[in-house]
């Protein structure tokens, strides 16, 4: 970490010179709507929020939606392929369950699938994305079940003006291809944006391919007066390569590479098509009733093949999977902006209701001896959400807020197994769980450039499908019980200079019956008791007036709380795997008239290997990362060129310890590689 601050202060003092900026770094007036479900400023919000812009997106060369969060505090990032198909983040420490824990949104809609592998974050280009908000904390009480960690809100870009055509076209290594192309405007009654791209790379490891197609509309349409009708529509296909694990002592002993495929035939591919119609209604100048309801539809077909020699004599395994699941959601809410005893006051009420009908029909054969033992199998489940909630924000004075929600919840799944082969395996389950989530906040407006904020909140998380029941045997994960949390915030944002402002923000989380996956058991279960606790900050500042620097650091410590067994050894006061406790990024950008330098550096540090809640393996060890992005727009011409990864460190984001050795298995993530971003935009 001491080499990343070094740098970052050399590269400033190199920087240096005289002037002053006329905009500050840190702007509280950002809109933002995850907190509330309304649009509120930055400076109303009582939770700890990060709202990343296209603009800065493009500046700092993210090529996909992963690379959005890797200067995060408090959020790690980590992938099972190397790209971002099967990507997920990690917000406050949650480890491998990460995925489930944290709820990915599209301008308010659910996109997390019901099932652990959580968000598809491949589904979204970021050249649809105007902005993405990060909600650190619980955010339960306003969208549910997946948000115990936090929530990720992507806003769609509208279209506005005069017909405008953009196109896009990035180039990089691993025979890296990404064009697009996006037509967009608007008039003060229609609006429309969209976009079709595609990206197509061979990947930095054998088998690590990914092809990505995806076709995106956002309309929105004012046919009366107090009426706004808005159509969000989506097509995306993908098909990758599956490379698996290298194990670690062979990386050392030199007799393995890290561009190697321990299995080099897995391959998947996915499907996902969406339609999202939503009906805004003024019923009075302070009252609006909004009605949305949204149509999802993901088939998934996934291929494994292994072999290898027991005791001399070789077997080999082949499975095939098909899936397919709908989702459908209705959610209407109402928001009254109407003052309370001559006080300003808002208050939002809603329903939210998601049903979601998945089935998996599974094939394959094990072969030893020359003899094979088939299986085919097919899985039926569905999960049903309810969730009613209000939040109710009041000042009771000018510079005081008073933020209180509070939501009931009813997750019913009903499942069917069948065994095609042994029917004697076929089961059938229903069950049904209710929890309730509580958030009260106090914020305090200090300045107009600054406020101060406590919130207390209470969450929950329902079992996933296939942590409920397994989809590949149908065995029932009996005793499982739906998740709990307790948590507070301190926080506070500042801007008490023109050239200076930043954020810190405190928090403690305990949860109860944490859902985990047992390695030694193979079975999912419940941590008894978990703790989390850190610190979050940001500071943003002008050197001069063309040199912007940002800094951030976090500090996460999750543990397990109170005697707790697992393979018979107390893991009491352990850490969760996966989780490090340091992070520190910096962002060093400078511009000149029509040139922008970004020189980014982010340091993690070591964490345990997901499976070693016993703490006993090697940690992995931390790591520095530096992204350098240079462009230069010429009219309506603008270049990117990138590198990333600059002094070519070899790390690896995630790892899998072995719980009969010291083995750890890794997924080493790309070297050094360099990309070339052509945009070129024209009005009609």
């Amino acid at each position: 970490m001491l080499q990343i601050i070094f740098s970052t202060i050399f590269f400033a003092l190199i920087l240096t010179g005289n002037g002053l900026s006329q905009e500050v770094p840190y702007r509280l007036d950002n809109i933002v709507v995850t907190a509330t479900r309304t649009e509120v400023s930055l400076q109303e919000t009582p939770a700890n929020i990060t709202v990343i812009t296209s603009d800065e997106m493009e500046q700092k060369g993210a090529m996909t939606l992963i690379d959005v969060f890797k200067e995060e505090p408090s959020i790690s990032t980590k992938s099972y392929s190397g790209t971002v198909k099967q990507s997920s983040i990690d917000i406050r420490g949650y480890g491998e369950a990460s995925p489930q824990n944290v709820l990915f949104l599209i301008d308010g809609r659910r996109v997390n699938n019901v099932d652990i592998s959580g968000a598809d974050l491949a589904q979204i280009p970021v050249s649809m994305i105007e902005r993405v908000e990060i909600y650190r904390g619980s955010a339960s009480v306003m969208f549910g079940d997946n948000a115990s960690a936090g929530a990720v809100n992507i806003i769609l870009k509208k279209g506005e003006g005069r017909p405008n055509i953009t196109a896009k076209m990035l180039a990089g290594n691993y025979n890296t291809f990404a064009p697009s192309l996006s037509v967009s405007g608007g008039s003060k009654k229609f609006s429309y944006f969209l976009l079709s791209s595609s990206y197509d790379s061979d990947g930095y490891r054998e088998n690590q391919n990914l092809q990505m197609k995806d076709i995106f509309g956002n309309f929105s349409v004012d046919p009366f007066r107090n009426l706004t009708l808005n159509l969000k529509a989506g097509h995306h296909k993908d098909r990758y390569g599956m490379p698996g694990a290298v194990l670690w002592q062979n990386l050392i002993n030199g007799t393995a590479k890290r561009t190697d495929a321990s299995t080099p035939d897995d391959n998947a591919s996915t499907e996902d098509n969406f339609v999202d119609l939503e009906a805004v209604v003024k019923l009075q100048e302070d009252v609006k009733l909004s009605i949305g309801g949204s149509y999802r539809n993901r088939h998934n077909a996934s291929y494994f093949y292994s072999s290898g020699v027991f005791f001399g004599f070789p077997w080999v395994s082949e499975s095939q999977g098909m899936g397919r699941l709908q989702t459908y959601g209705f959610t209407p809410k109402i928001v009254v902006d109407k003052p309370l005893y001559q006080r300003k006051n808002t208050f939002t009420m809603g329903f939210d209701y998601y049903k979601s009908p998945t089935t998996l029909d599974s094939s394959g054969g094990f072969t030893f001896f020359g003899v094979t033992t088939p299986s085919q199998t097919l899985a039926d489940i569905t999960k049903t959400d309810y969730g009613v909630y209000a939040n109710e924000k009041f000042y009771p004075f000018d510079n005081l807020i008073l933020d209180i929600g509070y939501r009931v919840h009813k997750a019913a799944y009903d499942s069917a197994y069948r065994d095609y082969v042994t029917p004697a395996l076929s089961t059938a389950y229903r069950t049904h769980d209710q929890k309730e989530a509580f958030r009260a906040s106090i914020n305090y407006l200090f300045s107009k450039t600054g406020n101060a904020f406590i919130t207390y909140a209470k969450g929950f998380r329902f079992p996933s499908t296939d942590e409920l029941v397994n989809t590949q045997t149908g065995v029932i994960t009996a005793g499982l019980r739906p998740q709990t949390g307790r948590e507070i915030n301190v926080g506070a944002r500042w801007n008490p200079f023109e050239r200076f402002g930043g954020s810190l923000n405190f928090f403690q989380s305990k949860n109860d019956n944490e859902i985990f996956y047992n390695p030694f058991t193979f079975a999912n279960a419940n941590y008894e008791k978990t703790r989390r606790q850190g610190i979050e900050a940001q500071m943003n500042f002008f050197v001069t007036k063309d040199i912007k620097l940002g800094i951030g650091y976090s500090y996460t410590e999750a543990k397990f709380d109170g005697r707790q067994l697992i393979n018979n050894a107390d893991v009491d006061g352990n850490d969760i795997p996966l989780v490090p406790k340091n992070k520190f990024s910096s962002n060093i950008s400078y511009s000149f008239n029509s040139f922008v330098a970004n020189l980014i550096a982010v340091y993690t540090g070591d964490r345990y290997a997901i499976s070693d809640q016993l703490n006993d393996h090697r940690k992995l060890p931390g790591y520095t990362i530096f992204d350098l992005n240079i462009s230069y727009k010429y009219k309506a011409l603008e270049a990117l060129f990138g590198i990333k990864n600059l002094t070519n460190t070899k790390y690896s984001e995630f790892g899998v310890a072995s719980t009969t050795s010291s083995r750890i298995n890794l997924y080493p993530s790309p070297e050094r590689n360099y990309f070339l971003k052509l945009t070129y935009g024209f009005g009609l």
